[in-house]
């Protein structure tokens, strides 16, 4: 090597040194900021506007490989790549490497929900190759928006090596206040505004999410404090609801709900036509088919419903034909049917058809009302003697009633607290060695959490409550609330989201999930997350939106009931550990790669379960909004013939429990969408099982 080449070589040898002593004291001036730049993106789910072939997924981006890449769709602007961080964090820094098809403007933005999106960098003047961006934002989702390509002949897209995304998670325990005055305004056949006051927060509010009956519609950004909702169906009746969201994905307790009926589509005063020729094709001991003619009408008939002498309505159908069961054998009814319209004009009634049922019993047979409540009647177990015991959800108190329907009010549980929506005294459970110990397990709502406590019941009195297990997320609606012993000996409870699917995946979080305890409130050491602590010690199942039936069959298998919120609701079949798929999957809808499927769905409006029984390996599953009883057998470890009984008949059945005769109880829930004390109208039946 020539003298000039070495002195030059030295030279740059001093060079490289003092550069390295000067980022190593800067990077030791500030060994904080640099510790908060963490990767956050890498091995997260991702998504695409459009594919450009499956060798350049999405993934491809955030593998940390260069060697690999995503690419959109040829000659197709705009188009985006996103990735989901899992929760909302702090966002520093976002590293691009372009491949040569680059883009030359793009946005950065962030989102909470991957609908309301906020721009944290942009450009239109993208220079390719590695792009190091220092950005300040939050969200759990990012995506990168290219509007205009590098490239642009018609055979190239974006595309990107790696997407990096750099930051921190967002320490704040504190969710945001209740959205408060709420209203409904503009209120149209197909659309309302709604408008509320702002709710505040310890750093800040930074979306909105809105419920209609304990449904999700949407989410809105911070600013407006106002949304339209659109897609109304006419002349229904609507409940809305808004909870914040800050940052650190913290919800908030529901604002007041904003009740109201939309009008109908247009000014239609023609009743329809009375149906016509009302027969019976079949007869069973304790059901009767019946079958009629349609109505016509000058708009439209939407639904037609089926009445019994001295008994009013028994059974609803949208379309011409019913079975209406709950009858007893050898006995003559009288049934007339009338149809509606979409106003809700009624049709004269049809024929008067009499119909006497057949002898013998059916496998869902004959109901007996044993009694009427002003409450709405949840948990309900039975006692030694044959008698049952329920909670009063709203009452906040028990009551003791024999199979006459005689009742003993055994008092109120204390620190039971109403949410205006579907809070309050849940489930109820007694202790398998009640006649020892004389325990009643109680799942309640307080002013702050839903909690599990027990006390003693002897001589019709309560005695020594103890608080068991706290910290369960509660909210308006999505509270859980159902008890099971296992015969393991184990209390299993079932619990809600808190209207906040994150919860759902956090094992530290007690929502979302159903959960396992020793009878003193201890967790059990062969759980399958105790080695993790904290709240993850009680966590048996999870990845659940709202559990309200729990059931074991006579292997010892646990079933469970799940409501889902607009397109499936579930029965799954519970694995130790077993994570079930919520928020990213509803039922078999969703990202459901890598979760456990359910063993069956049904659409949310035949169902919206809630308490699940099991009777000789039968599951019976009550039904709020369908408004009926599921019969389905077990067929190993499937779901085999399913039939459903009394639609319609007395309308939303909250839980049905097996007695000690053999036969099953069912109770009702009409009336059940707020905190109010004694404003319901519900029954407490007696369901002949053959």
């Amino acid at each position: 090597m020539a003298p000039r080449s070495r002195r030059l070589l030295a030279k740059s040898s001093i060079l490289a040194t003092a550069i390295a002593v000067a980022v190593t004291s800067l990077v030791s001036a500030a060994p904080q900021a640099a510790a908060a730049d963490t990767l956050l993106s890498q091995g997260k789910p991702t998504a695409e506007s459009s594919s450009g072939g499956a060798n350049y997924a999405p993934k491809n981006a955030v593998d940390g490989n260069s060697g690999t890449r995503w690419a959109s769709k040829a000659n197709t602007d705009p188009a985006w790549i996103r990735v989901d961080l899992g929760a909302s964090v702090n966002i520093s820094r976002v590293r691009l490497q372009w491949d040569l098809s680059c883009a030359k403007a793009y946005r950065v933005e962030t989102s909470d929900d991957a609908t309301a999106w906020t721009s944290i960098h942009s450009t239109t003047d993208g220079k390719g190759g590695v792009e190091d961006l220092t950005v300040t934002g939050h969200g759990r989702y990012v995506r990168v928006y290219g509007t205009t390509r590098c490239r642009t002949g018609t055979s190239y897209g974006y595309s990107l090596q790696e997407f990096q995304v750099f930051g921190n998670n967002i320490d704040d325990p504190v969710p945001p206040t209740p959205p408060t005055n709420l209203k409904a305004s503009e209120i149209k056949s197909t659309s309302a505004k709604l408008t509320w006051t702002a709710s505040t927060d310890n750093v800040a509010v930074t979306s909105y999410e809105i419920y209609n009956q304990g449904q999700f519609v949407k989410s809105v950004p911070a600013t407006p404090t106002s949304t339209t909702m659109t897609g109304l169906k006419a002349n229904t009746q609507y409940g809305f609801y808004v909870n914040a969201k800050d940052a650190a994905g913290n919800i908030s307790q529901a604002s007041n709900t904003a009740e109201f009926k939309t009008p109908p589509a247009e000014d239609d005063p023609i009743p329809p036509t009375a149906p016509k020729n009302l027969r019976s094709p079949s007869q069973t001991a304790n059901s009767v088919s019946l079958a009629w003619d349609p109505s016509t009408d000058n708009v439209g008939v939407t639904r037609y419903e089926v009445y019994a002498a001295g008994e009013g309505k028994v059974g609803d159908s949208t379309g011409t034909t019913a079975t209406i069961g709950g009858r007893k054998a050898s006995t003559e009814y009288a049934f007339t049917v009338k149809a509606f319209d979409a106003v809700g004009n009624p049709s004269p009634a049809s024929n008067e058809l009499k119909v006497k049922t057949k002898s013998g019993g059916d496998q869902v047979g004959a109901v007996t009302q044993i009694a009427t409540d002003t409450d709405v009647p949840w948990g309900l177990a039975f006692l030694p003697d044959g008698s049952g015991i329920y909670t009063r959800r709203d009452a906040q108190d028990v009551i003791k009633i024999t199979a006459s329907g005689q009742k003993t009010n055994l008092g109120k549980v204390p620190g039971v607290s109403g949410t205006n929506g579907e809070g309050g005294l849940l489930g109820l459970e007694l202790s398998p060695t009640f006649a020892v110990d004389h325990y009643v397990y109680i799942y309640h709502t307080s002013g702050s959490d839903n909690r599990v406590v027990r006390a003693k019941l002897e001589n019709n009195a309560f005695s020594g409550w103890q608080t068991l297990l706290t910290g369960i997320p509660r909210n308006k609606f999505h509270n859980g609330g159902r008890l099971r012993f296992g015969p393991d000996g184990k209390l299993y409870a079932s619990t809600g989201d808190g209207q906040n699917g994150a919860n759902a995946q956090n094992k530290q979080n007690l929502g979302g999930k159903v959960l396992r305890l020793n009878p003193d409130g201890s967790a059990p050491a062969d759980n399958p997350f105790i080695g993790e602590g904290g709240n993850a010690r009680y966590v048996w199942s999870w990845g659940h939106r709202n559990v309200q039936g729990l059931a074991f069959d006579s292997q010892g298998r646990l079933w469970e009931a799940e409501l889902g919120n607009s397109n499936m609701d579930e029965i799954n079949l519970i694995q130790k550990g077993g994570n079930y798929g919520w928020p990213k999957c509803e039922g078999t809808s969703g990202d459901c790669g890598g979760f456990i499927a359910p063993k069956k769905t049904f659409p949310v409006g035949s169902a919206s379960p809630s308490g699940l029984a099991i009777v000789n390996d039968v599951l019976f599953l009550a039904a709020l909004r369908g408004e009926r009883l599921y019969r389905m057998t077990i067929n190993g470890s499937s779901i085999g013939s399913t039939t459903q009984h009394f639609q319609g008949t007395y309308g939303r059945l909250r839980t049905p429990e097996p007695a000690p005769d053999g036969s099953l109880w069912v109770t009702t829930s009409n009336g059940d969408k707020d905190s109010t004390a004694n404003n319901s109208n519900t029954k407490i039946l007696k369901v002949a099982l053959n």
